[in-house]
């Protein structure tokens, strides 16, 4: 399964949320994992330059946007549109999408994205073994949603 996805032939899907969300990139997550909810809140919280605005994978902004990428269908964790308002969007997912938006995050949290030119499926076996038992070690009881940040979250 790839690691990214050029998004040509979903951007005719995307033109009608052009004006949903200012942010520039958009992260897809579990909302019934802890895990997926507490990096959510990290990435808000490092998130200097406001880049990022979030969807649950099972909301209507998903089920829109995502309805024409094949590998969306078979994950149940992060993926991340870069750009996804533009014509040259692209959509990383699992461990790519990981370690993209810590490169998109800059600073100190870059660094994990030197490992970016790693094969995918290299970075998806540990992203697997970890989203496997993400459940287990995580609870869903992380409050995402603010007065504050209300904006940055799609349905």
């Amino acid at each position: 399964m790839p690691s990214t996805h050029n998004t040509n032939q979903m951007n005719k899907h995307m033109q009608p949320n052009r004006h949903a969300c200012v942010y520039d990139h958009l992260i897809f997550y579990d909302n019934q994992c802890g895990l997926c909810d507490h990096s959510a809140k990290f990435i808000l919280t490092c998130d200097k330059h406001n880049l990022f605005c979030f969807a649950p994978l099972n909301g209507t902004t998903a089920n829109q946007l995502l309805k024409n990428v094949p590998e969306a269908k078979k994950l149940d964790s992060l993926i991340l549109i870069e750009n996804f308002t533009a014509p040259d969007a692209k959509i990383y997912v699992q461990g790519k999408a990981v370690l993209r938006t810590c490169r998109l995050l800059g600073g100190c949290l870059a660094l994990p994205g030197i490992f970016f030119w790693l094969p995918g499926w290299s970075i998806d076996w540990i992203y697997r073994i970890i989203a496997k038992n993400r459940h287990r070690f995580f609870s869903a009881d992380c409050a995402l949603k603010t007065l504050a940040n209300k904006e940055r979250f799609l349905p």
